[in-house]
């Protein structure tokens, strides 16, 4: 199978929020864990401490200021996403790929990458994206809108079943 395809801004934004979204989610949770397990320590400590104290003092306080910074992360990523998506043309540059029953191969412009199944580690399927992972940071993104029609793209899709299987 062979499509071809460029990447846009909004295909970038949805690769990186998919990417991101669990492992920013799970730190944050962590996190307030932990700083309502240290602010419950003294007030435990004093004896006799009624619950709505122990809300009050140590658990909203707590989880306030965790969700204001989870939030202002997402607003800060939008940033940083949009701001890396200009500082990379090469993303934007029209990208060819084949695939075959012992890899991808990706044509650009500037460069050519063949790299066979077993460089690959995994990989997720968002609304509009294939996202094939060659290690826990590093993936290939293929739009959706890259393949003729529904069948070609469920195609792709159980070749990644098969190829890529429990990944």
């Amino acid at each position: 199978m062979k499509f071809e395809y460029r990447l846009n801004l909004n295909d970038f934004k949805e690769a990186n929020q998919v990417h991101a979204k669990t492992r920013i989610l799970k730190y944050y949770l962590i996190l307030a864990g932990v700083l309502v397990l240290i602010s419950l320590v003294p007030l435990l400590l004093q004896g006799n401490v009624s619950f709505q104290e122990i809300l009050l003092s140590a658990i909203l306080p707590n989880l306030f200021g965790v969700a204001i910074a989870y939030f202002a992360t997402h607003i800060i990523r939008h940033f940083l996403i949009k701001h890396t998506w200009d500082s990379q043309p090469n993303l934007r540059n029209e990208i060819s790929v084949e695939t075959t029953d012992e890899g991808l191969k990706i044509t650009t412009p500037l460069s050519e990458l063949k790299m066979q199944w077993s460089g690959y580690t995994s990989w997720r399927e968002t609304p509009n994206l294939f996202t094939v992972y060659q290690s826990r940071n590093c993936l290939n993104m293929f739009p959706k809108r890259a393949f003729i029609s529904e069948e070609e793209a469920n195609e792709f899709r159980e070749l990644l079943h098969i190829k890529l299987p429990n990944k």
